[in-house]
């Protein structure tokens, strides 16, 4: 679920805290935050994208700043205690002919 400060941002606005200057910085010289805040993970899900883009996408190492980083990602852009369902697909049935 969003906090209310989430929902207030613009598509791509980071949420304020300690370490968003970090994730605007190595971030967005990249790609578009908004492909940031449209992603939601823990710590582990957001350490493993670091090295995924890393190995793939030649992101330099992020020495100190990993470590705040990832906190701040996992803090304000981690995985939803309760992710939604999507409603049951209405489905007709029909008989198999013998």
């Amino acid at each position: 679920m969003l906090t209310q400060a989430q929902r207030d941002l613009k598509p791509g606005a980071l949420v304020e805290g300690p370490g968003k200057s970090l994730v605007q910085a190595h971030c967005s010289a990249c790609h578009s935050l908004a492909l940031v805040t449209q992603n939601r993970g823990d710590a582990e899900h957001w350490t493993g994208l670091i090295r995924w883009m890393q190995a793939e996408h030649k992101l330099w190492d992020l020495g100190s700043a990993e470590a705040p980083l990832v906190e701040y990602l996992a803090t304000h852009y981690g995985a939803p205690a309760n992710p939604p369902r999507r409603q049951p697909l209405q489905t007709q049935w029909r008989e198999e002919p013998d």
